[in-house]
């Protein structure tokens, strides 16, 4: 094994990586997902129809002809989240070989492999992988373009994967930003110039989509100003939000109340850190080591002063940061490898690989750190419940996405589905006369009340008061990891009915 490991790094990696990457991979959408996977089933005229979803719509393209092929959640998520994932993988490597060293790549790659974080993100239908896949490419072509060797072919590739980025993710610019500053704070004017063309016409590519980016982020306005409490949906709170992105991107699915966890990882990066200083001047490539910084702060920091106006950031939006972060934390140990702290080293990178293992352990586990089961919900509530004697009630705008996805899905079983009642706004409070709107639940013997989102959109549960006064009693409930109470109400006669 060790002398497979030693002539074919890479390719172990890989296998590593796509081992972790199928448990659960058929796992049910949940409501992000299932959005997305309604959009992209849509006419292919109807693909930039996105003004609800704030993200760019290469992903929506992507996945529209993918759909074409299969529909399953397995498949979906192989071709718009695992595949991005293992490119990222492939050129993370490629990136650490480039700046530093095999032994950098190897652990690198070795660590992005078995981080519980990338795995989740790498497993998801959503634009979080595919721009940080398109990061590494670009960031590669980057380095490459500093070269005097095929430079030319390099910022060809560097402005066409900066200009998909920018298509994939409204905080790649954040990214695009740190290559920019890079290169006017870091570089030697002559060679700025190709560069700079480079960056001017990925910019200049985004102007058409403008006016549509401009609507989403109208429409992201007005749901904060409906809807109380979702800017702490979207986004983390700013004081938290620069330790939060770190903990979340180095600790993956672990909560980060692990105390243990974390006073192990904080003693490993103090004694590491400690060790390297009076080596930094002798064996730290500095050109090497400022690109990193730039890759790793600059999109931090500037998506954090953004969001004291937008709230956007999260670390799954940041997912693009971590393979800078793990090519950084390579280097400091082979730095200590190389010095007279090789125990120091080995504990170092201890504690990052028993943290991943853990955190994927974890994810695999443990239900509550997977995505909402909305695949085997629909299952009981048909297995259980008569859809022409039962409402299903959402504090809602319209159905949930992921019952739609999978009440399509009863329908192509030749199964009825269920009837739906939905309070049309985001905010309980603005139905003027919701006791009347649910009378419509008297022509029913069952009625199933979703928690989901109801904190937020029902917080004072005038749903459940109006279905009581009506006559209703709650009678049990069907209860979910992470989707919450579905509550069953029946009319008192069918209750005794019932028994």
């Amino acid at each position: 094994m060790k002398k497979l490991i030693l002539k074919y790094p890479l390719a172990c990696i890989l296998v590593l990586t796509i081992i972790l990457r199928l448990p659960l991979l058929n796992g049910s959408f949940w409501l992000d997902e299932a959005a997305q996977a309604l959009e992209i089933i849509r006419p292919f005229n109807q693909q930039l129809d996105i003004i609800s979803d704030f993200q760019p719509p290469l992903l929506h393209f992507i996945l529209h002809f993918a759909q074409y092929f299969s529909r399953s959640e397995w498949f979906l998520r192989t071709i718009g989240a695992v595949i991005p994932g293992i490119i990222t993988i492939i050129f993370t490597y490629k990136i650490a070989v480039t700046l530093f060293s095999k032994q950098v790549a190897f652990l690198s790659t070795l660590l992005l492999a078995t981080s519980s974080f990338h795995i989740f993100y790498s497993q998801e239908l959503r634009p979080y992988s595919l721009p940080t896949a398109l990061a590494v490419l670009s960031m590669y072509y980057f380095i490459k373009s500093l070269e005097q060797k095929n430079s030319k072919d390099s910022i060809v590739f560097l402005t066409i994967f900066n200009t998909l980025g920018l298509y994939a993710s409204y905080l790649y610019p954040f990214f695009l930003l740190a290559q920019i500053a890079y290169t006017f704070l870091a570089l030697k004017i002559k060679k700025t110039k190709k560069l700079f063309i480079s960056f001017g016409v990925t910019i200049a590519t985004f102007f058409p989509f403008l006016p549509i980016f401009l609507q989403q982020l109208a429409e992201g306005g007005v749901v904060r100003k409906q809807l109380p409490g979702w800017e702490q949906v979207v986004s983390v709170i700013q004081l938290k939000a620069i330790p939060l992105v770190f903990g979340k991107l180095l600790f993956g699915v672990l909560p980060l109340d692990a105390s243990v966890l974390v006073i192990v990882l904080a003693v490993a990066l103090t004694a590491a850190l400690l060790l390297i200083v009076p080596h930094i001047l002798k064996n730290l490539k500095k050109y090497n080591f400022k690109l990193l910084f730039f890759w790793i702060i600059v999109p931090l920091i500037t998506a954090w002063l953004i969001s004291f106006v937008v709230p956007v950031i999260q670390p799954k939006r940041l997912l693009f940061l971590l393979p800078g972060i793990y090519i950084l934390i390579a280097h400091i140990a082979d730095i200590l490898m190389n010095s007279k702290s090789r125990k120091v080293a080995i504990f170092f990178v201890s504690t990052f690989l028993t943290i991943n293992l853990l955190g994927t352990t974890a994810y695999y586990a443990t239900p509550n750190l997977q995505r909402e089961n909305w695949r085997e919900l629909v299952t009981q509530m048909h297995r259980e419940f008569v859809p022409s004697e039962t409402l299903l009630v959402y504090s809602f705008p319209e159905e949930f996405a992921p019952m739609r996805w999978y009440e399509m899905q009863q329908a192509k079983k030749n199964l009825n589905t269920f009837p739906t009642f939905s309070t049309k706004t985001l905010y309980i409070e603005n139905v003027p006369n919701l006791t009347n709107d649910l009378k419509v639940a008297a022509s029913y013997k069952t009625i199933l009340v979703f928690d989901y989102l109801r904190d937020l959109t029902d917080p004072n549960n005038k749903i459940e008061s109006v279905l009581l006064e009506l006559g209703f009693r709650q009678v049990g409930v069907l209860d979910y990891p992470n989707i919450g109470f579905v509550r069953v109400f029946m009319q008192p006669l069918n209750v005794i009915g019932m028994k």
